[in-house]
């Protein structure tokens, strides 16, 4: 019986996040798709930069 509650929860869990996905993505698209686009500039500016500036800039950041 304890296992079938837990069962249970975690159906209702389930479904209440995938809600609360739908409702975020309603809402929030343009700016996922905003943020996401940048995320992915920025990886791809970061694999195309040259070695030398990206080792230099590397060095400027502070450890910690």
């Amino acid at each position: 019986m304890k296992e079938e509650k837990e069962i249970q929860t975690a159906w209702e869990i389930w479904n209440l996040i995938n809600r609360l996905n739908d409702l975020l993505w309603d809402r929030y698209e343009d700016h996922f798709l905003e943020i996401y686009l940048k995320e992915e500039d920025d990886q791809f500016l970061r694999t195309t930069a040259p070695l030398g500036l990206a080792t230099a800039q590397d060095k400027t950041k502070p450890s910690g």
